[in-house]
């Protein structure tokens, strides 16, 4: 059921993302600082928490991350409708639906890697993840953990990551 869920998730979110602006950018050449930010988001996730470490995930609440992070505001991303992005909206911290922000804990962290000036291609990926598996139906690769999977929402051509969400399974 929770695969389903996530599968869903991945999928609304990777629809609002491609049918904006076109992503269909030329791609940069590989930088190994990407590389090293894909891995350091890795090693993270198995932690449940997100890259700066201040918010862990299904522990955090929305109110947590409000005290946090000074200049955030609401997400368009979160499918729930309830969430945080942060100031730059690099981040977003989604949550579910109809629950106040001080009882509402984070369950997915939502990286924007065009906000923070990275283009991330699928060959970089696969040098972090080499267990990233395509999924073509949904244009996403999943990294699978114990407990937290990573989701690389890709652009249209499967070029380049437009997104990438962490969540439990």
């Amino acid at each position: 059921m929770k695969q389903v869920l996530g599968i869903i998730l991945t999928a609304a979110l990777t629809v609002s993302i491609v049918s904006g602006t076109s992503y269909n950018q030329p791609v940069e050449a590989t930088k190994q600082t990407d590389v090293k930010w894909l891995q350091e988001i890795q090693a993270q996730a198995k932690k449940a928490r997100s890259l700066d470490g201040k918010v862990v995930l299904e522990k955090t609440t929305l109110a947590q991350v409000h005290k946090s992070y000074k200049g955030e505001k609401n997400s368009n991303w979160c499918q729930s409708g309830n969430g945080l992005a942060s100031a730059d909206r690099a981040l977003h911290y989604c949550s579910t639906y109809g629950v106040k922000d001080t009882k509402a804990k984070v369950s997915a962290i939502v990286y924007d890697p065009k906000q923070v000036k990275r283009t991330v291609t699928v060959k970089e990926v696969k040098k972090a993840y080499p267990t990233a598996k395509l999924d073509k139906t949904f244009n996403v690769m999943t990294v699978s953990s114990k407990q937290v999977n990573i989701y690389l929402n890709l652009n249209s051509d499967r070029t380049q990551v437009m997104s990438i969400l962490v969540k439990y399974n």
